[in-house]
């Protein structure tokens, strides 16, 4: 079966990490982040809860357009984190689901 959902798994500064990413999925599910409203376990939602809070430590919020205090390996670590949830995500969610990642 053809997925009829699409999600993107981006995060933004300050919150959201499941967006709507086609006219099927926001007729829905709405616009705006849409985590609260899907089929997810409670180990799902605090995986990504704590993926949002450590990419909003790759920021300068002092001054954001200068580099943030991550290193190259920190990086590495969040997208290799990013890529085993997103595989959690997929999984969870079914066949139904294109579930795609928007990376930093």
């Amino acid at each position: 079966m053809d997925a009829r959902y699409r999600i993107r798994l981006m995060f933004e500064w300050g919150g959201g990490y499941l967006w709507s990413g086609n006219e099927a999925t926001i007729t829905a599910f709405d616009v705006g982040p849409v985590e609260d409203l899907l089929s997810l376990s409670p180990a799902t939602r605090q995986r990504l809860a704590d993926l949002s809070a450590w990419h909003d430590e790759s920021l300068n919020w002092d001054y954001p357009p200068d580099p943030g205090p991550w290193s190259p390996d920190e990086a590495e670590r969040f997208e290799q984190a990013a890529a085993e949830t997103l595989s959690v995500v997929r999984s969870e969610l079914g066949p139904e689901f294109d579930v795609v990642y928007v990376p930093l």
